[in-house]
């Protein structure tokens, strides 16, 4: 008998034990919002309703991909179309092994097993079902690689679709050593359809044409932190007339990056209006892989307004995309 009661407790034991504790990612995930997220007022949006109405639906989970779904749908009520949260294999296809930051906070539960594969997001999945500053989302995120070519009368055409891949700066900054090598004379760098990035990414590609001490992010817990261009001391690779494509599908650390260059009088920058859309947002792991991407802040220039509602406006306006790259050229030329 005492070994039948002692079975019996030992399976009820390993049975509570391996009941996923979904509702600590639900804490974890509100709370980063609670207290880190841009604005206290959660852009008017009542969050502790809307953790009343998530948190029941969590707890009845049936799998980590649906705990998943339901907190990125969550973060989506925010409505600022950067706020959402990844699944581990999500954040895996998404980040690249970009640098991700532990919860600002002490994790008071037992953290669940790692979940198996994610399985994609039904389509019309609610709010917040789009990548973090990027189309398609999902796992099969594919960002658009760097790309290069040369032009006629030495000028050299420079594309970067995106901040988000660890290895962006790193691409460009190889291309440039060899065209400085080849003996270009301008270099025409195209932002357009931009969707941003990574702060520190913005920071790597502006250190290629610039150095100092460009930026500031406004953060609601942090205050003010200085952004410096990466690296910050030294010359640059190339200091040859640079002309910047934008348009109005440029967002987030694109825009800084274009406005960096800009106010440093280092480039012109041709097309239109960026899209105001500078919020800084902050990747925040949890322990299984997965992650919050919370905005954070707002990016701005050093001694002047932030670029968000108003976006970086073009020295030379060209409406038309197939005259952009024309009259971008035309600049270089009549440098």
């Amino acid at each position: 008998m005492r070994s039948l009661l002692l079975t019996l407790v030992l399976a009820s034991g390993l049975a509570a034990a391996a009941v996923p504790d979904y509702l600590t990612r639900f804490d974890q995930a509100w709370r980063l919002v609670d207290e880190f997220y841009l604005d206290e007022d959660h852009l008017g949006v009542d969050w502790r309703a809307v953790g009343e109405r998530y948190r029941p639906q969590v707890a009845a989970a049936a799998s980590w991909d649906e705990v998943y779904r339901l907190l990125d749908r969550m973060y989506g009520e925010l409505g600022d179309d950067h706020s959402r949260v990844l699944a581990p294999d999500e954040a895996r296809a998404a980040l690249r092994g970009a640098l991700c930051l532990p919860l600002p906070f002490p994790v008071e539960r037992p953290q669940p097993p790692a979940p198996g594969p994610a399985a994609p997001a039904p389509e019309g999945d609610g709010p917040g079902s789009a990548a973090p500053d990027a189309p398609g989302g999902g796992a099969e995120v594919g960002w658009d690689p760097f790309s290069y070519r040369r032009l006629d009368d030495g000028i050299a055409y420079l594309r970067v679709p995106q901040l988000v891949e660890p290895d962006v700066a790193r691409r460009l900054a190889e291309a440039v050593r060899g065209l400085e090598s080849e003996g270009v004379q301008g270099y025409i760098l195209d932002l357009r359809d931009n969707p941003g990035g990574l702060a520190y990414v913005m920071a790597e590609v502006a250190g290629v044409f610039m150095r100092g001490l460009p930026w500031r992010i406004v953060t609601r817990t942090k205050g003010v932190t200085p952004q410096p261009t990466l690296p910050f001391w030294g010359r640059p690779l190339t200091d040859k007339p640079l002309v910047v494509l934008i348009n109005r599908n440029v967002n987030s650390a694109a825009e800084g990056l274009a406005g960096a260059l800009k106010r440093a009088g280092r480039a012109r920058l041709v097309g239109e209006t960026t899209a105001g859309n500078t919020e800084v947002v902050l990747p925040y792991c949890f322990p299984d892989g997965g992650v919050a991407m919370l905005a954070s802040g707002v990016l701005a220039p050093v001694g002047a307004p932030t670029w968000e509602g108003r976006g970086v406006e073009p020295d030379v306006a060209v409406a038309d995309e197939g005259a952009q790259l024309e009259a971008a050229v035309k600049l270089l030329r009549t440098r």
